[in-house]
């Protein structure tokens, strides 16, 4: 009863209307947005004292890049010390999660899951071993998506899937049988994320969709994005597999710069060369004014993929 809550998530996704009601029934204070606005976010975390906020790294992109113009102008960035910060959604680059905690000094938690799931399988929160890491290292590990909740089962079976069972996975879609027959199998629901596992950690390595196939070797485009944010240009990234007749994909990056920074194609391809295996840096680089999101935050990689694929009866080669 002592948490206050920022509501940065739509409440009409399944942790967006979670959090209300776990909220009300501990006794906890509710402070709610309009529309996700890093200042806002600031603004409301001093004058309500939030200790607690949910999002996608979209949010948190924003409230570092609010807390960044406020340092600019000399002012003070609120919460320090008091606040956790719980992402999920999608992977965020370790670069993300070590700012969290170095600028913002802000707590950061993991957690994982679908609405299948209810949502959560897994959380990573750093243990008081963690404590005395290298920064750099400790982001590492919190970039995990974490250890099974109590109460769920997690596998990862021979094609690198995540497969959950608990007493809140969902029982099927609703009047789709041949679409319930393929996700839960033997009690087991498949994910469609690809992982692996880290000791009793568990790491998403991609949705399965989006790993991409380039000359037979399988490429994780969470790598390579990864591999870009750490370029000090970059503000978001999105990479995606595009049809080539020689090696069936290749990787091609989306990027939206920083305001006022300037990197080309060339010198980020160079960039991912003297960090990643050859095979896995983009053949080309793409800058765009932004990206497509959901109204969670989540990259609509569908969206990019879908000019580049017409034409083509498979979206992989």
């Amino acid at each position: 009863d002592r948490d206050v809550y920022l509501h940065t998530l739509p409440m009409f996704h399944c942790n967006g209307w979670g959090m209300p009601y776990a909220l009300t029934a501990m006794g906890a204070r509710h402070v709610v947005l309009r529309k996700v606005d890093g200042e806002d976010i600031l603004r409301r975390v001093d004058a309500h004292g939030v200790t607690l906020l949910c999002g996608a790294p979209a949010v948190v992109a924003a409230i570092l890049d609010a807390a960044a113009a406020r340092r600019e102008r000399g002012e003070a960035v609120p919460g320090r010390g008091q606040v956790r910060m719980v992402v999920a959604g999608a992977p965020p680059p370790s670069k993300v999660i070590a700012r969290v905690e170095g600028e913002l000094g802000w707590e950061f938690v993991q957690i994982y899951g679908l609405t299948e799931t209810a949502p959560l399988l897994t959380i990573n929160r750093a243990p008081v071993e963690y404590d005395g890491l290298d920064p750099a290292e400790r982001a590492r590990r919190l970039s995990r998506a974490g250890t099974p909740a109590v109460g769920v089962r997690i596998e990862v079976d021979g094609e690198g899937e995540v497969l959950a069972r608990s007493n809140h996975v969902f029982e099927g879609y609703w009047e789709q049988p041949e679409d319930t027959a393929k996700a839960i199998v033997d009690g087991w629901f498949h994910t469609g994320d690809g992982a692996y596992l880290d000791g009793p950690y568990v790491v998403i390595a991609d949705r399965k969709k989006d790993v991409i196939i380039s000359g037979g070797e399988n490429v994780s485009s969470i790598e390579v994005e990864d591999c870009l944010y750490q370029h000090p240009a970059v503000a978001e990234v999105a990479v995606i597999g595009v049809p080539d007749e020689k090696w069936g994909e290749t990787v091609k990056a989306l990027v939206v710069l920083r305001a006022g920074e300037e990197a080309d194609e060339a010198a980020l391809i160079d960039f991912t060369r003297g960090r990643l295996a050859h095979f896995k840096c983009p053949t080309t680089v793409e800058v765009r004014d932004s990206l497509p999101r959901t109204a969670t935050g989540k990259l609509q990689k569908f969206k990019l993929r879908q000019p580049y694929w017409e034409g083509h009866d498979r979206k992989v080669n």
